[in-house]
């Protein structure tokens, strides 16, 4: 696998579910030694994250985009939301009428499927001002998902009111979320190697070009420590780096000044 250019942490990914297999192998005496826990894991490719450019989010914001995905990439890099905040995120956490979006929850896998739970630390809980493009795009999606209820009657699966739902109204998966990602980026003229977590790079990115700081950097992304988002996103930030999604809200206009 490190061979073949995979990155290091797909390596690791493969060879822990080698290593569970094992494990229950050995419960079961179908084998003495468990040889992936002792094997070394090898260096893979390690990828810089990227993050888009003004030039380019207002290129995909520009493009062809579905309904749904119009909402998904307003909200992400607008808000910088978690890939995982994003399909987490419910209606009743979007406030039309205070003009909030408030992250309280991330979508999750447990015994009973996926479904929204609680956010890792209760510095990730924050509220938003929404931005007008992420109203508009939002209204347009709550618009869509009640002619599909309506369209497929009982068919219809919604049982957490999830704002980033498939057409039958069920979660969307990671991995379902992720090929479509590419695909919808490819189409806008990005390319395909894009992560759904560099949209998120893409917010801390573009609010720093704006002249937001850090610190309203780090509100809005749910850091309760601002050397967090030096460390993490140092590459994003720029020399001279305050309202973060009403700076994103001019940075991304269409007669907006170019970064």
């Amino acid at each position: 696998m490190a061979a073949e250019g995979l990155s290091t942490s797909t390596i690791r990914g493969c060879r822990s579910v080698l290593a569970r297999a094992l494990d229950r192998a050995m419960r079961d005496r179908l084998v003495l030694v468990n040889a992936a826990r002792l094997a070394e894991v090898p260096e893979g490719t390690r990828r810089q994250s990227r993050s888009m450019t003004t030039a380019q989010a207002r290129q995909l914001l520009a493009s062809d985009l579905s309904v749904w995905w119009r909402a998904y990439f307003s909200l992400a890099l607008y808000c910088g939301l978690r890939p995982g905040e994003l399909t987490g995120l419910r209606w009743e956490d979007a406030d039309f009428g205070a003009g909030v979006i408030r992250v309280r929850r991330s979508l999750k896998r447990g015994r009973a499927g996926l479904a929204p739970g609680d956010l890792k630390t209760e510095s990730s809980k924050r509220t938003l001002t929404i931005p007008d493009a992420v109203r508009s795009a939002l209204t347009a999606l709550r618009k869509e998902q009640a002619a599909d209820k309506l369209r497929l009657g009982p068919h219809y699966q919604d049982r957490h009111d999830l704002v980033f739902r498939d057409d039958a109204g069920r979660p969307m998966s990671r991995q379902r979320m992720n090929v479509r990602f590419k695909e919808v980026l490819e189409a806008a003229g990005l390319g395909r190697d894009w992560q759904p977590r560099e949209t998120r790079h893409s917010f801390v990115s573009i609010a720093s070009d704006h002249g937001v700081s850090i610190e309203d950097i780090a509100d809005a992304a749910g850091h309760v420590n601002p050397n967090v988002i030096r460390a993490v996103y140092r590459h994003q930030i720029s020399d001279t780096v305050t309202r973060a999604p009403a700076a994103l809200d001019q940075a991304l206009a269409a007669g907006g000044e170019q970064a």
